[in-house]
């Protein structure tokens, strides 16, 4: 019994060395492993400041990519009839107001009202003197229908219709609605033209602003963009002329 339990020991511990000895090539392997990995983490992590030349380059490819074959229409706003009739409405408050000014100003009489003790249980409206006043009703009747006019041209006249990029990609043509149904056509460099927003923060109206130019040019939200990527890259990029 002695010896058979000596050889069962025996046989036992031969085993488990047989174990550890695998467990730690095992191990070895697994660290020899890791240890490029963990190199390789140690390092620093890769620069990303782009340097002049990257820059010019990834201008160049841009350029070369947006350089369309042919002239493409990046926005399109068709809705004539609107303007038609705010124009139509324009021009019939001018005349009224126009009328209004010069009755005023040759019908209107001074004639002062009688303050006697009867006179005052009479509305406010029927003591004032209109008359005393004809020059001041006529010139503001007159500014009124001008003033009218005047806004809802210019809303016309900065309202696009098409928004067309040129063969090339270097100029962009605003081509406008008209007060009496026409159209206005403008060509303007890519670099002088500057968008207030982005595309998708508008809601309403997008302004475009041409360097030189007062006023903001309109392109409405309910037209569509035939190509939204090309207009982000080109009219609908904010540009800072300050600094240049």
């Amino acid at each position: 019994m002695t010896v058979s339990r000596f050889i069962l020991i025996a046989k036992e511990c031969r085993v488990r060395c047989n174990l550890l000895y695998r467990t730690s090539l095992c191990e070895a392997a697994v660290k020899q492993w890791r240890t490029p990995c963990r190199s390789q983490h140690r390092q620093p992590p890769p620069s990303y400041h782009r340097s002049p030349t990257s820059r010019n380059n990834s201008r160049l490819i841009l350029e070369h990519e947006y350089a369309v074959p042919k002239d493409t229409i990046l926005f399109r706003y068709e809705n004539s009839r609107f303007f038609k009739l705010m124009n139509m409405f324009a021009i019939s408050q001018f005349f009224f107001w126009l009328y209004l000014s010069h009755f005023a100003f040759t019908t209107m009489r001074n004639v002062p009202v009688r303050t006697e003790e009867g006179d005052k249980t009479l509305p406010w409206w029927r003591r004032i003197n209109f008359g005393e006043y004809k020059n001041g009703i006529a010139i503001g009747s007159f500014f009124i229908g001008w003033g009218t006019m005047a806004i809802c041209w210019m809303y016309t006249l900065r309202s696009v219709k098409y928004l067309i990029l040129k063969k090339g990609g270097k100029d962009l043509v605003f081509l406008t609605f008209a007060p009496f149904g026409h159209h206005r056509s403008m060509t303007v460099p890519l670099e002088k033209v500057s968008a207030k927003q982005s595309r998708f923060s508008a809601k309403v109206t997008l302004p475009l602003k041409v360097q030189g130019s007062y006023f903001h040019y309109i392109l409405d939200m309910s037209g569509e963009f035939t190509n939204a990527k090309l207009f982000d890259y080109s009219a609908g990029l904010q540009r800072n002329w300050s600094k240049k």
